[in-house]
Parts: structure tokens; sequence; C-alpha cells
């Protein structure tokens, strides 16, 4: 595989200067894919759901050459990243941490005859998760020879906002072995072409009475990286303490 690394600020040609001919995303939204109806570039389409690292295939036309791209601050037009090119299909490299809330852009420079392009590809913020939710806990029964205390039922009341600032984000809850939580999205446990909603929900739950811990997350995803709110508890019958905490992937 040959790697090109570079960042092309003007393009050189038998000696004559070509100003670079700005292509922007076809269709004005950050989804993973974009097909453009005119010059060097067919489609681009993000592989990775990432926050740290990004690789993205793309198709040219007739001759046309990739050979230099980066990845950049949508708003302010600065540069987060460089990106290697390999094979004039494929870009890829490392994003730091700290910009994963950030709306990016790719640029990729191509050439086509005596032409230069750079070519614009959205690539959105992670996204954001707000969540609400209340526990009530019912019928303490004491421990016995074969079982710890616990409570008989547990109902969970929540409120769960998303904004995946992507026609095609998707959600799901996430469970870790000690717990058992209805379904967060309307009863489903997986939504897919998520934008942005909000779901209501109030069902029964289930948690670990030898750990006296329940613990859940809610994830989500697009081609700009990944999202997740975890919900941990420690249920004691004194105490019943949730944390709600948020990483990003």
């Amino acid at each position: 595989m040959k790697v090109i690394h570079a960042l092309a600020v003007g393009i050189l040609m038998t000696g004559n200067a070509y100003a670079l001919e700005t292509i922007y995303d076809a269709d004005s939204n950050a989804g993973k894919a974009t097909h453009y109806p005119y010059g060097p570039v067919k489609s681009v389409m993000v592989q990775t759901t990432s926050s740290h690292y990004l690789t993205a295939f793309f198709e040219t036309a007739a001759q046309a050459n990739c050979n230099a791209a980066a990845l950049y601050n949508e708003a302010s037009g600065a540069l987060i990243a460089p990106l290697a090119v390999a094979d004039n299909r494929v870009v890829f490299g490392a994003v730091e941490h700290g910009n994963e809330t950030v709306a990016k852009v790719i640029k990729l420079t191509c050439h086509d005859d005596n032409r230069s392009y750079l070519v614009h590809h959205k690539v959105p913020a992670a996204p954001s998760i707000n969540y609400d939710r209340s526990l009530q806990f019912d019928n303490w029964t004491d421990a016995g020879d074969r079982h710890p205390g616990y409570f008989q039922s547990v109902t969970l009341t929540a409120q769960l906002s998303v904004n995946t600032h992507a026609p095609d984000g998707e959600c799901r809850v996430v469970e870790f072995g000690n717990s058992d939580v209805p379904g967060l999205f309307n009863g489903q446990v997986h939504v897919n072409n998520l934008y942005s909603d909000v779901f209501n929900q109030t069902g029964k739950v289930l948690y670990d009475a030898f750990s006296s811990s329940m613990t859940y997350a809610v994830r989500c995803s697009n081609s700009g990286g990944s999202t997740m709110l975890f919900d941990e508890w420690k249920i004691t019958q004194d105490l019943q303490q949730g944390t709600l905490s948020t990483s990003h992937y």
C-alpha cells in the first residue's frame, strides 16, 4: 500500500500555479456517505464510528488522482489533524482527544487533467445524550440462607434526549450483566437512522442483589464518533444512589 501523508496549501503543476476549485459536501448533511454529481470524486464513505480515529474510502472519476487530505474544524476552519492517503481510495488518521464535540470536515485535494480540487465531506460531532431518570424501590425482602436482601420491585421512569447530529445515527441500550432494563427508545433497545428525538419510558428493572449494583448505558454512534452515557447504581436497603457519566470513544 502506497501511503502519501501531506497537507496541500497550493498546487504547482508544470511551473504554473492552479487555484483549488472547492467542491462542497453535495447533500449538505453530515451522514457517513456523500455522492458528488460532478468533479474528481464520485463518492466518499466514512467507515469508522470512532471519535479518535477516522477511515474513509473514496471513489474517483475517470483519471482523477487524490494525494492529500486533512480534517478541519467546520466552524472555525482550524486544522484538527492531517490524514494519510493510500492507493487513491482511502484516507485515514488519528484524531486528538478534545475534538469529540466539534463538527468537522474532511478536505481532500485531488487533480484531474489540468485542474485541481478541494473536495469536502462533512463529519459530525459525536452524538449528544441527555438523560433524566428516577427509580422507585419497593418491597424490601430480608436476606435468607441462600440469598441477600433485595427489593422485589424496582421501577424506572426515564426521559432520554438524543441528538446524533447526522441522519444515519444509531443508538442502543447496553447492559453489563448486573442489570435488565426496558427498551428506552419507546420500548426498543436499538434504533437506526436516528437524527434527534426525545423518548419517555416507564418499566420494571432488575439489579444484582449479590453485588448490590446495577449498571447500564446508552451508546449512540455516527461517522464522527461514539458517545456512551453510563448509569451506575449502588443499591442497599438504606441507600439507593445512582451516578451518571459520559465518555466518548
